[in-house]
This record gives C-alpha cells, sequence and structure tokens, in this order.
C-alpha cells in the first residue's frame, strides 16, 4: 500500500492524523486507520490463505469506537480469516450471534445443568442474577472485552469473595462460547483480571470450646428441644471432618462398621472412601435404625428422605455453648485442626478428609489406610475426650 506509515495505533496517533493519512498498525499487522473528508476511519487489510481481504470497521468515536475496540474487533476478524471464515460468513454469524444473556441460558442448559451438580448449578445461577448479567447480560458475547469485565469486578470490590466468584462464572462462560465457535479461541476477556484477596474464613475450635460443645450436646436443655438424630449427626461432623451433605445423605449401604470404614457413592469430589476413628464407629453403632429407611440420618417427618439440614439445632448448640458466628463447616476444620496437631502430616489429612487435592495419591491409598487409621483414631479421641469433660462438668 503507498502512501502509509507504520506505527502502533493510539488515540493520540488517530487524532493527529491528516486528511488522506493512512497508518498501519505494528501490533496487528493489517489492522489500518485511514482519514479522507470525516472522521479517521479504522479499517483491515489481510493477505490470508490466496486471498486478499479488505474490511471497514468503523469510524473513530462513532457509537464509542475506541482504538482498543477497533483492535480487538480487527483480531477476530483475521482469526476468523485463518479459520477459513470469509467476511460474508462472519458477518451471518454476527447477525445470531447471542448476548451474554442469551449465552448463559445456553450455557446452563447445555453445560451446568447436564454435567454438574444441582448445588453448583443453583450456586451458579444465583451468582449470574445477581451479578454477572446485570452488568454484562446485554453485551454481544463476541464483543465482551476485559474493561467491561474488569468494570463489574471493580464493582464488587466490597465484598471480595462474591466478585471473585463471579469473575470466575464469567470465565468459565467464556471458554465455553469458545467451544461454540462464538469467540476465537484464547480471547478470554477475565483471564488476565487479577483476583481480589480474600480472607480465610477457617476458625477452628480450641480445646476449651469442644469441651464447651460437648456439654452443650449432651445438655438437657438441648436434647428435650432437639432431635436425637440431628444432635447426633453434629456431633458425627466433627468425630470425621466430613461435609455437612455427606453426612446427611449418608446410606446404610455404605456403611461398613466392621471395617470402620465410609464407601460414600457420591460426595463433592465424586466417589470416595472414609476412614473413621474409633469413636465415630461407636456414635454410628449406637444410632436406632428406622425400619425401612435407607438413610442412616433420616428425616423425623418422612424417613423415606434424608434430614434435611441440622440448621435449628446447630443454632441450639452452638448458642448454647458460646460459639457465636461458628459454622457448621468450621467443625470440618476444626478436624483437620486437631489431625495436624496430633502430628498428622498434610497429604495422609488429604487423604483423611478427601480433599480433591490427594486424588493423585488415590493410586497408593491401600498403603496409606494404616496411618490414616491411626490419625482418625488420635484425632477423634481427643475431640471426644474434650467432648466428655464438657459432658461431665454438665453432669456435675
Amino acid at each position: 500500500m503507498a502512501g502509509y506509515r507504520k506505527k502502533k495505533i493510539t488515540a493520540g496517533v488517530v487524532s493527529s492524523l491528516e486528511v488522506g493519512e493512512t497508518v498501519m498498525d505494528t501490533d496487528e499487522p493489517g489492522f489500518g486507520v485511514r482519514c479522507q473528508r470525516g472522521a479517521p476511519t479504522f479499517f483491515l487489510r489481510k493477505y490470508a490463505n490466496g486471498r486478499r481481504h479488505f474490511e471497514t470497521i468503523g469510524e473513530f468515536g462513532t457509537g464509542g469506537l475506541t482504538v482498543t475496540a477497533a483492535r480487538d474487533k480487527a483480531s477476530r476478524m483475521i482469526a476468523a480469516i485463518r479459520d477459513g471464515i470469509s467476511p460474508a460468513e462472519r458477518r451471518a454469524r454476527e447477525r445470531v450471534m447471542p448476548t451474554v444473556a442469551e449465552l448463559a441460558e445456553n450455557w446452563l442448559d447445555v453445560h451446568v445443568d447436564a454435567k454438574l451438580k444441582s448445588k453448583t448449578a443453583k450456586d451458579y445461577r444465583s451468582t449470574l442474577n445477581i451479578h454477572v448479567l446485570p452488568a454484562l447480560g446485554r453485551l454481544r458475547t463476541d464483543r465482551l472485552d476485559e474493561m467491561s469485565v474488569a468494570d463489574m469486578h471493580q464493582r464488587g470490590r466490597s465484598t471480595p469473595y462474591a466478585a471473585n466468584r463471579a469473575l470466575a462464572v464469567v470465565s468459565k462462560m467464556m471458554e465455553f462460547a469458545e467451544r461454540q465457535g462464538f469467540r476465537p479461541k484464547g480471547s478470554n476477556p477475565a483471564t488476565g483480571i487479577e483476583r481480589f484477596r480474600e480472607e480465610k474464613r477457617e476458625r477452628f475450635l480450641s480445646s476449651e470450646e469442644l469441651a464447651a460443645l460437648g456439654e452443650a450436646l449432651s445438655a438437657k436443655e438441648i436434647l428435650d428441644r432437639h432431635s436425637p438424630l440431628s444432635i447426633a449427626a453434629i456431633g458425627f461432623l466433627l468425630l470425621t471432618g466430613m461435609r455437612l451433605q455427606e453426612v446427611l445423605r449418608l446410606r446404610h449401604e455404605e456403611v461398613d462398621l466392621q471395617r470402620a470404614m465410609l464407601f460414600l457413592g457420591d460426595s463433592k469430589t465424586g466417589k470416595k472412601s472414609v476412614v473413621l476413628g474409633t469413636h465415630a464407629v461407636e456414635l454410628l453403632s449406637s444410632l436406632p435404625v428406622m425400619a425401612d429407611s435407607p438413610w442412616v440420618f433420616p428425616s423425623s417427618v418422612d424417613p423415606q428422605k434424608p434430614m434435611y439440614d441440622v440448621k435449628k439445632t446447630w443454632a441450639s448448640v452452638s448458642r448454647f455453648a458460646g460459639l457465636a458466628g461458628v459454622r457448621i463447616h468450621d467443625l470440618r476444620h476444626s478436624f483437620a485442626s486437631v489431625a495436624a496437631s496430633s502430628g498428622g502430616s498434610l497429604p495422609i489429612i488429604g487423604r483423611l478428609l478427601g480433599h480433591s487435592q490427594a486424588q493423585t495419591t488415590q493410586r497408593y491409598a491401600h498403603l496409606a489406610h494404616d496411618p490414616v487409621r491411626q490419625l482418625a483414631d488420635q484425632a477423634s479421641a481427643e475431640i471426644a475426650a474434650a467432648m466428655a469433660r464438657g459432658a461431665q462438668r454438665d453432669a456435675s
């Protein structure tokens, strides 16, 4: 092309163009800007696949078209040309290009609901409806850029955990958009955005707090107000470090008391085995078995269904024990803390709790059972002893 300069195109370069002047970008070969009689106009001139391609991108400033947006569009057009998509085909695709809201609906239907757990799907929907779609829903999927995503993320800085989850959802959704052909490969606008720092929310119970919890679980006031099974479920959570839904959805067929093992058919990390300490086995052995119910902790309303939750029981127990602000999930953290203070190594604790990070060591599971069982005994014994001290104080 005669009569042009090569230079990185910036807003300053565009503003300084004289009539008849053309500049070709050094960062994105084929991207250019020219000034004739009106506003500077961005264009694409590219030779690829044995053909010459030329397209006008748009006038600078019209419809908010910035240099960055024009360069991004040129990059997408070049990627399409390299993939063998003609400008006419690309324009046809753009006419049916979904908005972010429409993409989200498709993503939830095709991927999330079909392949992920129902709780995960529920969390994704909530994040989309509260954080993502109000900010980005009307934008076209192929035009979603890093600036827009970063702005959405920045608006949530007062709730960093929620803002980071929203960013993660956008990233996963844009990966889906690439697989569906709505965006070029490697164009995820959420990839380079730095996450907010999150404060760790782990809370570990001290020996004195464990004693207070043991006192609460055996207090007459608690026993009179709540189901023995819901109280037992809380005790079992603490003695095993299991997740709440793993305990409440535990089936009799998954329990092997002789081997002191649980074989969970499903959990947050899929199928897994759980090694039980002596006191956890004793607790399970003491539970009443409801006829025809498949659940270890069945619902008091309908034994054919699992216990829904233990929120009310935990509210009473934690209040009685003076553990305001302690969450059910903190019992899992406390089990891990006691296990660590008992001398357990991190790999063995990870195995004991069924962390997904320990999946690479599953081939050695048969070798790990003995030290894991020893650690389970130590941790559950120390917890049971602390709770027993609290129960004795209550009795006296």
